[in-house]
């Protein structure tokens, strides 16, 4: 059945597929404001809402400050290396750079929006990271509907008007962390909108909870190659598949 290719493709967009040569060193110091190589990971509990854990494998950026902003960018080309793999491929000139900044008086954090889309066979997936930030207020829903970005429990409880599935779950608000310069942690929340098409069927666009903004930010290290890791998923908000349109 054509939505059910789809649902279980979906399982591609939420994780880190390439694999990393390099591992961070110390915690970024940010108040260099050499442009330097440095490097990102990004936390990758099971739970969404585990915050600052366990991370993943370290990717190459670049950061350099002027004035009292600290800017981090991750280029193109990286942000394809994380999120294409186990069989799904970037398709050219759809993925942007990711680009954090950071407040040096207060270590708070935000980030421009980024997008990008792939493919694997006839399955297209689509997202766009919108803006995240240290002091969003935002979570997700659950626990047994697809994670998506909610701000309140009163939300949820308007769904559940309209969308019976969604009476008695739970918003789990995720709190933002402000830049730790000892730690090289920092949590920015937000959501990512996400699309996807097998051939002439799509779904979407559905707004999910990211946690894409909770990050590990170290100076350079050189080490051996760290072993790839398949990606995980994006579209389990289509394991409801036709139900997840009129959830909407």
């Amino acid at each position: 059945m054509r939505h059910a290719g789809l649902c279980s493709a979906a399982l591609a967009l939420f994780g880190l597929a390439g694999a990393a040569h390099a591992q961070g060193g110390a915690p970024l110091d940010v108040s260099d404001p050499t442009p330097r190589n440095v490097l990102v990971q990004i936390e990758s509990s099971s739970s969404l809402g585990t915050v600052g854990q366990t991370f993943g494998p370290a990717f190459p950026a670049t950061y350099s400050a002027s004035g009292n902003t600290g800017t981090l960018t991750i280029s193109k080309e990286t942000h394809e290396q994380m999120r294409a793999g186990g069989g799904w491929v970037a398709i050219p000139d759809t993925f942007t750079p990711i680009v954090f900044q950071l407040d040096l008086s207060s270590l708070q954090a935000t980030s421009q929006a980024a997008n990008g889309v792939l493919a694997s066979g006839p399955l297209v997936l689509g997202f766009t990271q919108q803006a995240l930030g240290t002091t969003t207020t935002g979570g997700y829903a659950g626990p047994t509907v697809p994670p998506l970005f909610c701000t309140s429990q009163a939300q949820i409880d308007m769904f559940c008007m309209f969308v019976p599935s969604f009476c008695g779950q739970t918003c789990t608000i995720v709190p933002g962390n402000a830049y730790d310069p000892g730690s090289g942690k920092v949590n920015l929340v937000g959501r990512e909108t996400q699309n996807g098409c097998d051939g002439s069927f799509c779904q979407g666009p559905f707004d999910m909870f990211t946690q894409r903004g909770d990050l590990r930010l170290t100076e350079a290290a050189e080490v051996p190659a760290v072993p790839g890791l398949a990606p995980i998923a994006l579209l389990g908000l289509l394991a409801a598949g036709g139900r997840a349109l009129r959830k909407r």
